[in-house]
């Protein structure tokens, strides 16, 4: 078995490269991006929504995005060529030089000859001559007609809190798509309601992606002594008018000139044997246990 990097050109999301083993394919564009515009477990359907941003002309994925000290510098938009190259378990995807502030962002997709999960490391390195603040965290859009859930916070040994969780403006706690339970946050789409935006201290570091008898899980390190943006959360979930969003953020940090930081996620894409709630903490429960 060998992992197999091909590049193909598509009339609806351009220039591609496709990488994949016996057991997995995931496309990658490379005209704009990297965006990870697919990734199907052989037999396994796409859960990944890569329809068009009317807005900025091109095709939805996951991707990576910034969050700078300095407000007028915190939208960062994936619009230049992307170079690649290989790795020995994988492909590296650069995007060079993002201006104004001199970043190259890269994305490494590694998933080795036979395995069935990914590791996608997330990186910045500062080409500018001064030291940058900033927190990394990406961005993956799914189908609409799924939910994703969280784990709340449970760490604390003492009467302090140990749970955040924020919610953006226009977010209501009475809407119907958001459940919070006792152990677990879930957000459902829903095509005919508008945005909602909740974050939260994800300390277990787990996200999950469910749409019938199929799932997309993410693992990154929460680290409890760090500091992260918009109220210390690690995790959000966006439900959107066509499709849900997961965002999960590295803490924030000081880059001097030419050193690197990085934010880590590993994908896997376990089956489901029994049906899971989206406002069913035991069917959810029982689902982790397996993870």
């Amino acid at each position: 078995m060998s992992i197999s990097i091909k590049e193909i050109n598509t009339e609806e999301l351009g220039h591609c490269v496709i990488v994949s083993n016996e057991r997995l394919q995931i496309v990658v564009t490379i005209d704009y991006g990297p965006r990870i515009v697919s990734v199907t477990k052989y037999g396994l359907p796409n859960l990944i929504y890569n329809e068009r941003d009317t807005e900025f002309n091109r095709c939805r994925g996951h991707k990576i995005r910034l969050t700078v000290e300095r407000p007028s510098k915190n939208v960062y938009f994936d619009n230049s060529a992307v170079i690649y190259s290989p790795l020995e378990d994988g492909v590296k995807f650069v995007q060079t030089v993002l201006e104004p502030m001199q970043l190259d962002l890269s994305m490494d997709i590694m998933l080795g000859d036979d395995s069935e999960n990914l590791m996608i490391v997330h990186s910045v390195i500062n080409k500018s001559k001064e030291a940058v603040k900033l927190s990394i965290y990406t961005e993956t859009p799914f189908l609409h007609d799924g939910f994703i859930f969280i784990p709340q916070s449970n760490v604390s040994e003492t009467d302090r809190p140990d749970r955040i969780i924020t919610l953006w403006n226009g977010t209501k706690w009475t809407d119907e798509r958001l459940f919070i339970g006792d152990k677990y946050i879930s957000v459902r789409g829903n095509e005919d309601f508008p945005k909602l935006k909740i974050g939260t201290n994800n300390t277990a570091g787990q996200c999950v992606y469910i749409n019938g008898s199929n799932s997309f899980v993410k693992h990154y390190i929460h680290n409890r002594t760090a500091l992260y943006p918009f109220s210390h959360c690690s995790t959000y979930i966006t439900a959107h008018k066509n499709f849900l969003s997961m965002q999960t953020a590295s803490p924030f940090y000081i880059i001097d000139p030419m050193e690197i930081a990085r934010h880590i996620e590993n994908w896997s894409f376990p089956k489901i044997s029994e049906p899971c709630g989206f406002n069913d903490e035991k069917s959810i429960e029982k689902f982790t246990e397996m993870l």
